[in-house]
């Protein structure tokens, strides 16, 4: 009897394959649900699964770096419109995918022999795409059989969770969006690019791919709108008051209760009537200044945090963030929700941060009992607010994935602190008929800012030692005229919160469509100031095809895709949509294919003129400095432009890695032009004579000198991002 119940239960036992999205979370996932010990990482040249155990199933765990299928035209030919697409391996598509080939023959042979399948991939619309992408075309699996893991960190109690109470189905809801956006900027972007590549081809002859997508052009409007308003400001003059007082010895700085000022011959009669003055302390009010701790970070909020205490771009706050999650560091980063759910076991989060240099705080909060965060109003039915997991890293984290998480931890750990009290104190002096401003700030409880300090802006301020009735001489005082400014330039964070709050593109996109502005040549560096190129293609879109450039059809395709995820629409009605609104602008388009090509054409001379051009030739005096590229060796220099007319021979070595831009000065030391070079991370300027320019040796010596002290980990970590 106990064989035949032993027989039986073993006919019950399966194989079952997961699938995750990238190694690292494989691997977590197979070391949580393992119950024998190590899991085993079976390796097939380039690619692996991980196998291990558990209550008798054997569990396969495999990856999908990332898509591993793309859409495909199904038409040949490189014209437009095309609308019909497929799905294939995506090395048939991208040349530099071929490290995805082993990995989808490996998925496609440990497959066929499986019993059931779990998708463990991020729960969001990308990774739900990319699970069942991988379940239907990878391992040849029915959809509707497989289960679902949904979890939020990738620790051990959560991945066990996830696995024992999954959902019974995929979500097909966030599937259906996910395969409709693909689908929709498959479309435009294919579309669209071709249409202005070919134009300029027809003008010029020129094979030179000009891209633009479903959220990138109406993202250059907002470039060159905001260009446009700040090269046509007209700063209007005012005048400030400024002054000194002395009291008891002491000088300090008096306000001036009109902060501008419009008539300059109002300014200049305050500064007679008070020329040897002195004013009367009226009155000395404070007042009680309650501030309460921010709410939970959700992506865009941490995007903006990080820009302005580290200068991160948003698209290396989401690297990081995202490599944080994989380390178990971290709750899932792509997320808009501020809130922190009941189910979420703060308390254990909280103990284990008392193992880490937070303990302090963690122990306070803890001490308290009281466990109620401070939540903001946006929510996120799939992910909660990013937080901390309480777990530690085996090694140590490098030096931007430190200041990440720290800021994280920071913040989540002042959800439960008080607020914080202030009192603000300002003294009232009279001056005659003018009225002046004393101001001190002071902290009487700390709170919040106790443990997120090094992130908030906030400076005390003594007020000098008077009282009502005190006379204060003014030692000094003068009507200083200034400008009022124009508006500012967008950063990658101001740029990305304006994405946000027109509601173009997504939370997992909108950074790498910031990235496109200046990787495709349409700006200017990070200040976002539009190329020569970006003006062009802005202004000839305008022109003759302004569709192109309107956010309104983006914004409404945004809501059409929100009604799916709701189940009150579907991907036929979308791309119906889609496919009418996209043949009008392609029929205009093809209507002035010419003048659009030419205009093109005008800003592509442009941009290489701005780009390569260095100023005229030190040598002869009569060609111009460019930057070229040797077509044996492929190396870049810079050569005169009369090297075959006049036979000059100047030329400069340059660095061969990292992009170079010109700079409108010369160098201090040899006069000759300055170039700044970016490679990863770093970015510096030099000049043209670097290799020779007795003020650059310096340079190249503390460069050296850095890159030698270089550790181990920032290595790592450029390479990384």
């Amino acid at each position: 009897m106990k064989l035949l119940n032993c027989i039986e239960r073993r006919d019950k036992l399966s194989r079952v394959m997961i699938i995750s999205e990238k190694p690292t979370a494989a691997k977590r996932i197979a070391e949580a649900l393992d119950q024998n010990g190590t899991p085993k990482e079976v390796k097939s040249r380039s690619a692996s699964y991980f196998e291990c155990e558990r209550n008798g199933d054997t569990l396969i765990v495999a990856y999908a770096l990332g898509h591993l299928f793309e859409l495909r035209q199904i038409v040949k030919g490189w014209t437009y419109p095309r609308f019909e697409t497929e799905w294939v391996p995506k090395y048939e598509v991208q040349k530099k995918a071929a490290n995805v080939k082993p990995i989808i023959n490996l998925i496609k042979r440990v497959s066929k022999d499986v019993d059931s399948f779990i998708v463990a991939t991020d729960f969001d619309i990308e990774g739900s795409l990319i699970g069942y992408l991988t379940l239907k075309y990878g391992c040849k699996g029915d959809p509707a059989r497989a289960k679902r893991m949904v979890f939020s960190t990738l620790t051990q109690a959560d991945l066990v969770h996830a696995y024992e109470n999954p959902s019974p189905s995929l979500d097909f809801a966030m599937i259906e969006a996910g395969h409709t956006r693909h689908l929709v900027d498959w479309i435009y972007g294919i579309n669209l690019t071709r249409a202005l590549t070919l134009a300029i081809k027809k003008v010029s002859g020129w094979f030179k791919i000009v891209s633009t997508g479903r959220v990138q052009g109406p993202t250059l409007a907002y470039l060159a709108e905001r260009d446009g308003a700040i090269n046509s400001f007209v700063p209007v003059p005012f005048w400030v008051i400024n002054a000194k007082g002395k009291h008891a010895r002491q000088e300090f700085d008096l306000e001036y209760s009109k902060k501008r000022i419009d008539l300059k011959a109002e300014g200049v009669q305050i500064v007679d009537d008070l020329q040897g003055a002195s004013a009367v302390v009226d009155s000395i009010n404070k007042k009680t200044v309650k501030q309460t701790p921010p709410v939970p970070f959700n992506l865009s909020a941490l995007q903006s945090e990080c820009y302005r205490h580290f200068g991160f771009k948003p698209s290396r706050t989401l690297a990081i963030a995202q490599k944080l999650y994989l380390d178990a560091l971290i709750s899932y980063p792509r997320t808009s929700s501020q809130k922190i759910p009941e189910s979420i076991d703060i308390k254990k989060i909280l103990s284990g941060l008392q193992a880490t240099k937070y303990s302090k705080f963690a122990q306070t909060i803890l001490a308290k009992g009281k466990l109620v965060p401070v939540q903001g109003d946006k929510d996120d039915p799939a992910h909660p607010a990013i937080h901390p997991t309480g777990s530690k890293k085996a090694g140590r984290l490098t030096p931007s994935e430190s200041k990440v998480y720290d800021i994280i931890v920071r913040r989540f750990l002042a959800l439960f602190y008080e607020a914080s009290l202030k009192e603000s104190v300002r003294a009232d002096l009279k001056a005659k008929e003018y009225l002046f401003y004393l101001r001190g700030l002071k902290t009487i409880v700390p709170g919040w800012i106790e443990v997120y300090g090094p992130y908030t802006a906030f400076t005390e301020k003594e007020l000098p030692s008077i009282d009502s009735g005190d006379n204060v001489e003014i030692v000094a005082i003068t009507a200083d005229d200034k400008f009022t400014p124009p508006p500012a330039h967008f950063n990658p964070s101001s740029l990305l919160k304006l994405l946000e709050k027109e509601n173009l593109g997504t939370k997992a996109t909108r950074a790498s469509i910031v990235d496109s502005a200046i990787s495709r040549g349409y700006t200017l560096g990070e200040k976002f100031e539009l190329s020569s190129l970006g003006y062009a293609l802005y202004e000839t879109l305008g022109e003759h095809v302004p569709a192109i450039l309107s956010s309104e059809f983006t914004r409404s395709l945004e809501n059409e895709m929100e009604k799916i995820l709701e189940g009150e629409s579907d991907r036929e009605t979308v791309l119906e949509l889609v496919k009418e609104e996209l043949q009008e602008i392609l029929d205009d388009f093809r209507a002035h294919e010419e003048p659009i090509g030419e205009g093109l054409v005008r800003g592509l001379r442009g941009y290489w003129q701005a780009s390569e051009e260095l100023g005229q030739c030190p040598k002869c005096g009569v060609g111009t400095l460019s930057i070229i590229r040797s077509p044996k060796s492929g190396k870049r220099f810079v050569g005169c432009s009369q090297y075959k007319e006049g036979g000059c021979d100047q030329t400069f070595p340059l660095p061969q890695k990292g992009r170079i831009s010109p700079l409108d000065k010369q160098c201090p030391h040899c006069s000759h032009h300055m170039i700044k070079v970016v490679s990863g991370r770093r970015a510096w300027e030099t000049c043209v004579n670097w290799s020779a320019c007795p003020g650059r040796q310096e340079d190249i010596k503390t460069l050296q000198e850095k890159r030698a002290r270089s550790s181990k980990s920032d290595l790592k970590e450029e390479k990384e991002q």
